[in-house]
């Protein structure tokens, strides 16, 4: 058969390669083989660790300072003036800002943790949640008011439980604030019913982490190191309280509070939303 036969046929020979102008083959196959030599790694010197002396501590912005053995907070050897000048910067830029979650955790810090203008503080952060449609200025809120209702409470007899629900229905922690009144109320079905919504509700949010974060969307980037680190200090204790009155464990560095700079970039870190 015609296909088969072509098949089968012999392949032609290769047509000698012509040998480039200049070139002498018969010295080139004589050469010696040169055997291969790996060429050397070569690694980058990698920079070590600089190593404090023990009791020191390093503030970004300020410098290294002696730690006492009881006090591993270098905050606490900052001069006062200095804290209280960068604090009160921190809570002006905080009020001024046009962000509602920001002006609410500034007048919960404010009341909760300096004691400043406390019954001012907490009507004011009523009065923003209760005309509010955000679930963190209210559960904030809610916070804030705790034990002030009935006559002397103002404005915090305006936010409700069952208004928190209304604004975060997907989230456990306001069903479970909603059972837990059910409960003093002695309305077991009430309760039951929450209890069993809280289970189906597709997260449990307390909004932990969120405080240092707004501290530092107030400061802006022009503010100086020292007072963006006291600031941010600031917002991380705030941030350790509110965690601790919710049932979260707080997480500290075998370290102690690292102000250095690339401590504070790695702790703002850590509360960024993932």
């Amino acid at each position: 058969m015609l296909w088969l036969a072509q098949a089968t046929q012999p392949d032609a020979p290769a047509e000698p390669v012509a040998t480039p102008p200049g070139v002498n083959v018969a010295r080139v196959s004589q050469a010696p083989a040169v055997p291969y030599t790996r060429p050397p790694v070569l690694k980058a010197p990698v920079a070590k660790p600089q190593r404090r002396p023990p009791g020191m501590a390093e503030v970004c912005g300020y410098g290294e300072v002696q730690l006492p053995p009881d006090d591993p907070d270098p905050v606490q050897r900052i001069p006062l003036d200095v804290r209280r000048s960068a604090i009160d910067a921190m809570d002006a830029l905080m009020l001024a800002s046009d962000d509602d979650q920001v002006r609410a955790a500034a007048l919960w810090m404010g009341a909760r943790l300096r004691g400043r203008e406390v019954a001012s503080r907490i009507e004011q952060i009523a009065r923003l949640a209760a005309a509010s449609q955000d679930p963190f200025v209210y559960a904030i809120a809610l916070e804030a008011c705790a034990g002030r209702r009935g006559p002397d409470g103002g404005s915090c007899n305006l936010l409700s439980n069952a208004q928190w629900v209304r604004l975060d229905p997907d989230n456990a922690v306001p069903w479970q604030a909603l059972a837990a009144e059910a409960r003093e109320r002695d309305e077991p079905l009430a309760e039951d019913q929450a209890l069993q919504i809280a289970a189906l509700a597709t997260r449990s949010d307390v909004h932990t982490g969120r405080l240092p974060r707004l501290v530092d969307k107030a400061l802006g980037p022009q503010m100086p190191a020292l007072q963006r680190t006291l600031a941010l200090s600031a917002g991380l204790s705030a941030e350790a309280v509110w965690s601790a009155s919710h049932g979260v464990a707080v997480m500290h560095s075998a370290q102690g509070f690292d102000l250095s700079c690339e401590g504070m970039q790695r702790r703002l870190a850590l509360h960024s939303p993932r």
